[in-house]
C-alpha cells in the first residue's frame, strides 16, 4: 500500500516515515506538491521507494498532510478536499497515550509525547518530541504543539494554534484559535483569539499577522 503525503516538509516527511516504518503497512510513498511549499528535492530511505506526482486520485487510498505549521497544514487540506476519514495517523511507537483520549484523523504524534487521560485531539493536529499533554485537556483542529512542551490539565488551545518549543501552559488555560506563543514561554492566563503571546510570564507581543493578511484578502 502506499501512503500519500499532501505538501512537502523535508523535516515533516521524515519524522511520518519514522513515525510508521515499525508497522510495515506500505511500500511507496507519494508526494503531491500543488502548493510548491519549499524543500530539498531528495527524500532517501532504504525501505520505501518515494516519487513526486502532480496528480491526485483519492480512491482508495490513504493521507497525510507533510507540513506542522497550523497555517500550511489548513490551506493543504481545504485545496485538496478529502474527506477527513481517508488520513492516516502516525504515531511513534513511544508515545505514551492514555486509552481514554480521543483522536481525530490526521495526527502526527512524534517521539516520547505523553498526552494524559480523557484528552481530546481534534484533526491535523501535530504533537512534536518530548511533549506532555495533561487530562482533560482539548487540542482543537490544526494545533501544533513544538518539542519541549508541557500542556497541563483541562487547557484547551483553540483551532490553528501552534505553541513554540519549550513552552509551559499552566492548567485550566484557554488559548485562542491561530496563535502563536513564542519558544520557552510561561502561559499563566487566557490568550484571545489571533494574538502572539511570548515571555515569562508569556505577555502579548502583537495580532497574528497571518489573520491580518487573511482579514485584508477577504475585504480585497
Amino acid at each position: 500500500m502506499a501512503i500519500t503525503i499532501l505538501g512537502k516538509s523535508e523535516a515533516t516527511i521524515t519524522m511520518i516515515t519514522d513515525n510508521l516504518e515499525s508497522k510495515k503497512w506500505f511500500s511507496e510513498i507519494e508526494i503531491i506538491n500543488n502548493l510548491k511549499i519549499p524543500t530539498t528535492k531528495e527524500y532517501k530511505n532504504s525501505q520505501f521507494n518515494y516519487f513526486e506526482k502532480y496528480e491526485l486520485n483519492t480512491k482508495n487510498k490513504i493521507f497525510i498532510i507533510g507540513a506542522t505549521k497550523p497555517f500550511n497544514k489548513k490551506a493543504i487540506y481545504e485545496y485538496f478536499k478529502i474527506e477527513n476519514s481517508q488520513f492516516i495517523n502516525a504515531i511513534h511507537q513511544s508515545a505514551q497515550l492514555s486509552s481514554t483520549i480521543e483522536t481525530g484523523y490526521g495526527l502526527i504524534i512524534n517521539s516520547l509525547v505523553s498526552v494524559a487521560a480523557h484528552t481530546k485531539i481534534g484533526n491535523h493536529v501535530t504533537i512534536n518530541r518530548n511533549a506532555s499533554v495533561g487530562h482533560h485537556t482539548i487540542l482543537k483542529d490544526f494545533v501544533t504543539i513544538n518539542p519541549g512542551c508541557n500542556i497541563a490539565g483541562n487547557c484547551i488551545i483553540g483551532e490553528g494554534t501552534l505553541i513554540g518549543m519549550g513552552t509551559n501552559v499552566k492548567d485550566g488555560i484557554e488559548i485562542g484559535k491561530n496563535c502563536i506563543i513564542g519558544m520557552g514561554s510561561l502561559v499563566n492566563k487566557d490568550v484571545p483569539d489571533g494574538e502572539v503571546w511570548w515571555g515569562n510570564p508569556a505577555k502579548y507581543v502583537k495580532i497574528n499577522d497571518l489573520c491580518v493578511q487573511n482579514k485584508n484578502m477577504t475585504k480585497n
